[in-house]
């Protein structure tokens, strides 16, 4: 009966707190949405290992920092911004104002598939940590829709978009590959890029896709 009362009066407190917080937002609020032209990456990853125990669960905690870490300084290093992550996906933007961003994204995915199986991988089994990452890179590009909450939990930023949604539906189609759309191809057929890559045709189910390889 105690308990019930005071879930009862936590709920009433909460509700009325909430139609308080309501009342005092403002139309005019400081932050303001944008919506700008992206290159998404989106990395879908998944760990084999088996954790059990206060031991077991220490050192695999030590596997996800590594590589988080990794994954981090990578899209830094290319110049994009990791703007959603969690256990198994993490997704980054790259301006399109900037130059060349969708060959830098492109190239970020494939140094960040290398770095999984040539860096990451290896490091954890020679200290002996049950984990093993293997994850698929998809890349798309278009609008992108940012709202800023004005909150530092759980995100400061909300992104959404078309563009975002065909990265992770490319990144769930493989594993240990880098596949991009029709868009992000025809933007290096026209742009001339100086790198020398090739689109390998790539189906799966009703999405169409193209890996991304480098010469």
């Amino acid at each position: 009966m105690q308990q019930a009362e005071s879930v009862r009066t936590t709920y009433d407190s909460l509700m009325e707190r909430t139609r308080q917080l309501v009342q005092r937002m403002e139309e005019t609020e400081a932050f303001v949405p944008s919506e700008e032209q992206y290159a998404v990456l989106h990395l879908t990853v998944e760990a084999d290992g088996q954790e059990g125990g206060d031991r077991d669960l220490s050192r695999a905690q030590i596997g996800v920092r590594r590589f988080v870490t990794v994954i981090a300084q990578i899209v830094s290093g290319w110049g994009g911004q990791l703007i959603e992550a969690s256990h198994q996906s993490y997704t980054a933007i790259f301006p399109m104002s900037e130059a060349d961003a969708v060959g830098r994204s492109c190239l970020c995915g494939v140094q960040i598939v290398q770095a999984i199986d040539a860096v990451v991988n290896p490091s954890l089994a020679e200290e002996g940590i049950p984990f093993r990452f293997r994850g698929g890179v998809g890349v798309s590009m278009g609008r992108v829709y940012s709202f800023h909450t004005g909150l530092s939990l759980p995100a400061n930023s909300l992104y959404y978009g078309e563009a975002m949604t065909s990265a992770v539906e490319y990144a769930n189609m493989t594993d240990g590959q880098v596949i991009v759309d029709k868009v992000v191809k025809e933007h290096f057929e026209r742009s001339g890029s100086e790198y020398q890559v090739q689109f390998v045709p790539y189906r799966y189910h009703e999405w169409v896709g193209y890996r991304f390889h480098i010469g």
